[in-house]
């Protein structure tokens, strides 16, 4: 079984090159006929195969599992179609004066995309004849989410879930007919687990086990030294790439916002020191990634002098100036954070940067507080679009936090972002 899977694996991916580099003769030859055919175009239809087996790997259009319904598996395809089409652009333009021809590119790229998904459709149908039976064992966090998780793919078959290791004392399991043995235990059960692997050695069934990484609240990562397999736990799964375009992205959009909004940024600096004593500009040392302090800058919007006693900002706070109450529930004083942002301190969405004092506070009453700081600081950010900010459930807020810093995506921080413009920030006072 494993080996026919294997068979079809390398198949598919044959096929799939011999689709790309195919169709891009027959755009070649419905643009020009047969017309120097082993020049220019063949040359670079090398490159684009090349190109476009390695974007295919990277995708893991592959991977063992596939995906769990056909019209995930043809975006994928899709997608990866149009990644690797754009680096071939690319690459071309800069290798070659000699421009294709552009209703050539086209044809390729429709035909080509086309086809691949096919190919993907029919060797899904030929996936999903080949049964995959697995034997789960354990009880832990791992194994029943493994258990809901094959119930999305037709051709994972769980013959058994046993509770403990015990059935394997009289359990025939070469009769069985499986493929894999799972175990899944939680930390606690370590013993149990000890117990079933030393039942398990001269079995020749591949055993598969499920590591314990309930404590990892915001993801893992798997890494290797020296042959001895390392689980870090509670490490974002963002890869530097997505924290490089975060970054990019953060400086460009702030530069460019700053320019335009410079002249309102005066006026409103203009307002404040005329309409209430004290500096325009009001810090705060904060706490931001990895720990690490800074200054974050705000438009002052409250009395300054001993009348202010700090603490949290509540409704009708009577600390808060006139203009204040303004600019604060429009999220107005929270610009000069910018700088922050251009400084490399803070990022346009993240979670919102605390106090240290409140800081040693929180991460003593709320557990997993300090993991929020995994990821870069904030001006705005989830948890404060959906309400969470001020004088409101600061363990509602981390929750927020750490969901997003697990689900982080720069579609998501795009997404953030709009949201605030549209509904701003709530319970600003």
């Amino acid at each position: 079984m494993k080996r026919r899977m294997r068979t079809l694996d390398y198949t598919q991916r044959v096929i799939d090159i011999l689709i790309v580099y195919a169709s891009w003769v027959i755009a070649y030859l419905f643009r020009f006929d047969s017309e120097g055919l082993f020049s220019w175009y063949a040359t670079y239809g090398v490159l684009l195969t090349v190109v476009s087996a390695i974007v295919f790997k990277n995708a893991k259009l592959y991977d063992a599992l596939r995906y769990p319904n056909i019209s995930k598996e043809a975006f994928s395809q899709f997608k990866a179609s149009t990644v690797s089409f754009v680096i071939f652009l690319v690459l071309a333009f800069f290798m070659s004066h000699q421009r294709a021809s552009r209703i050539m590119l086209v044809v390729y790229f429709i035909l080509s995309s086309g086809l691949l998904i096919l190919s993907k459709i029919y060797f899904r149908k030929l996936f999903a004849k080949i049964k995959h039976r697995v034997l789960v064992i354990g009880t832990g966090t791992a194994a029943k989410e493994y258990i809901e998780n094959l119930g999305e793919y037709q051709n994972l078959e769980v013959v058994n879930w046993w509770d403990n290791a015990d059935p394997l004392i009289t359990a025939d399991l070469e009769s069985m007919n499986l493929d894999d043995i799972i175990l899944g235990f939680n930390a606690e059960d370590a013993k149990e687990s000890k117990k079933a692997l030393s039942m398990l050695s001269d079995i020749l069934i591949p055993i598969v086990i499920l590591p314990d990484v309930s404590f990892a609240k915001v993801g893992y990562s798997l890494s290797e030294f020296k042959g001895q397999p390392l689980i870090y736990l509670n490490e974002p799964n963002v890869k530097q790439s997505g924290l490089i375009l975060k970054r990019i992205f953060d400086f460009t959009a702030t530069l460019i916002g700053l320019v335009i909004i410079s002249p309102a940024l005066l006026l409103i600096a203009a307002i404040i020191k005329f309409t209430s004593k004290g500096p325009i500009f009001y810090s705060q040392v904060r706490m931001g990634v990895d720990g690490r302090e800074f200054k974050m800058w705000k438009f002052r919007s409250m009395i300054t002098g001993e009348a202010n006693h700090g603490g949290w900002t509540v409704e009708n706070d009577p600390r808060v100036t006139k203009i204040g109450k303004i600019i604060r529930k429009t999220n107005i004083d929270e610009l000069p954070q910018l700088w922050n942002v251009l400084m490399g301190d803070m990022s346009l969405v993240g979670p919102r940067p605390e106090r240290p004092q409140y800081v040693e506070k929180f991460r003593k009453e709320i557990p997993g507080y300090m993991i929020r700081h995994k990821f870069k600081a904030g001006v705005t950010g989830w948890a404060q679009v959906n309400g969470w900010r001020g004088d409101t459930s600061i363990p509602k807020r981390i929750e927020c936090d750490l969901w997003y810093i697990k689900n982080w995506s720069f579609r998501l921080d795009i997404s953030i972002l709009f949201m605030t413009f549209i509904k701003g920030n709530k319970n600003a006072y």
